[in-house]
């Protein structure tokens, strides 16, 4: 069999591998990266775990509210027993109160009691035997040193809200690791396909090489060296491909897990992000959506709640103890005796001041100490990340702006080796200039189409890396329920 009809069969089987690959990409969906994103928040438990936690630290608010409601406690008994005069009595009694504390400190109640006696012997003809009493009493407390202004409450409201704080932080943390996770995810399986689809155009521009170097052979007008040359080139892009393909697949399932998909689904990755180039008079509004959207900044805030509040309460344990004391209320007593029935009532009323003074301070002090250097570090640790997201956006985009002039640098060098290339195929086939140069500047131009695909990709995704400490990537996803909402 001649070379001419043993290459056919070869070309026609590697035509078939190179179709099978093209009609796989263009069966692909394109998929862009807040497509991508989407579908994650829809499948990922983790965010909607976060926003549970959230909803939890706010039960504490609810719980600190329920601290001025109203307090009732009661209790009732029966008792038979000898009395201070050895005399058998026996004696019921219920006693029942209504408590609360208000948001200003003070503290209210009310309270009722209620007593039956009977005595087998009357002591005296004059007591009634047997008797009931009973009594109402109004108390109004009022603290003038440690408890005013109601400090457990006030301070447990900063605490309850610095709590959701905290777990809104983590949430912002725990978006953000996602976003981060898919953007590696997304924009390196951008790579590999831009690649791989480098690799499938080499294949097919071998392919066309190859038999046009045969039929020059045929025709005598190239040496069996150039044919040689052709297959080589030929089997090490096929080689290339095939590599390529398998990173491929790697990166397709691993990204297809994350957004839920079944493992094999193809997806061409889409890039969409126009153009643009900042100016540095841009730099403060974005360094400041970075600091709105920072967990970390976020996280900080809510230390810095918690801390003024515990300085507070250390504060007020400092205080001595100084309360006034109201009570007003009415009593009765009645029953039967041996001279005629007996009711008496009166009202009562009362003042009274409660003073309690710790004589060792050093605790309370030490306390108070605690809390100013909780407060200090959490000062400290908030410039510390404000300074870091300044230098980051900056260099951010610094680094934008230089990606926008690489990809316009490498738009260039992609026409020039198309031009270089075009003039070497006119060469070739006028016989000036060998087949290995003409390999090499093919090779040239695919390496520029490749690092233009890669410029343009690794523009995009610094593009994506600043919206996410800016917060704008969220902008369309509803992340509080996991469930993603295109807009």
């Amino acid at each position: 069999m001649s070379r001419k009809n043993n290459y056919l069969p070869k070309l026609a089987g590697f035509g078939l591998l190179i179709f099978s690959a093209y009609s796989n990409i263009c069966a692909a969906e394109p998929l862009t990266y807040k497509q991508a994103l989407q579908e994650i928040i829809n499948t990922y438990p983790t965010l909607t775990i976060a926003a549970l936690q959230v909803e939890k630290a706010r039960q504490n608010l609810t719980k600190v509210e329920s601290t001025l409601g109203w307090n009732l406690t009661a209790e009732g008994g029966y008792n038979h027993d000898l009395s201070t005069f050895a005399v058998p009595v026996d004696t019921g009694d219920a006693i029942a109160s209504l408590n609360r504390k208000l948001e200003s400190g003070h503290s209210v109640g009310i309270s009722g009691r209620y007593r039956y006696e009977d005595n087998q012997f009357s002591i005296s003809p004059q007591l009634p035997n047997p008797y009931e009493s009973t009594a109402v009493d109004l108390n109004y407390r009022v603290p003038f040193g440690r408890g005013k202004d109601n400090p457990d409450y006030a301070q447990g409201l900063a605490t309850a809200n610095a709590s959701v704080t905290f777990e809104q932080a983590n949430q912002y943390a725990v978006r953000n690791q996602l976003a981060e996770q898919a953007k590696e995810l997304f924009y390196g399986a951008a790579i590999v396909r831009a690649r791989y689809s480098t690799a499938q155009d080499g294949v097919k521009r071998a392919i066309r090489f190859k038999k046009y170097i045969q039929d020059r052979v045929d025709l005598g007008l190239a040496e069996e060296n150039d044919y040689l040359q052709a297959e080589a080139q030929l089997q090490l892009q096929i080689s290339e491909m095939k590599t390529l393909e398998v990173l491929w697949e790697q990166q397709r399932t691993t990204l297809n897990r994350l957004m839920g998909r079944d493992w094999e689904k193809e997806f061409t990755p889409t890039l969409v992000s126009k153009r643009k180039k900042y100016r540095k008079v841009d730099l403060p509004e974005l360094i400041q959506q970075s600091e709105t959207n920072s967990p970390d900044l976020l996280r900080n805030k809510a230390v810095l709640e918690q801390s003024e509040a515990e300085l507070a309460l250390q504060r007020n344990n400092r205080k001595n103890k100084l309360d006034l004391v109201l009570s007003v209320g009415v009593r009765r007593v009645n029953g039967d005796s041996s001279v005629g029935t007996i009711d008496e009532r009166d009202t009562a009323g009362g003042i009274r001041i409660e003073y309690q003074n710790a004589l060792d301070k050093r605790g309370l002090d030490a306390g108070i100490y605690q809390a100013q250097l909780q407060k200090n570090i959490a000062e400290e640790e908030t410039r510390k990340v404000k300074d870091d997201l300044k230098y980051s956006v900056s260099g951010l985009v610094a680094e934008i702006n230089s990606s926008l002039v690489s990809v316009d640098s490498h738009t260039q060098r992609l026409k020039s080796e198309q031009n270089k290339f075009d003039n070497a195929l006119e060469l070739y086939r006028s016989g000036r200039i060998p087949t290995d140069r003409l390999i090499q500047f093919e090779n040239e131009l695919r390496s520029a189409i490749f690092a233009l695909d890669q410029q343009k990709i690794e523009y995009e995704k610094r593009i994506r890396k600043l919206d996410i400490l800016r917060g704008q990537v969220w902008q369309d996803i509803d992340y509080s329920t996991g469930r993603a909402v295109t807009k």
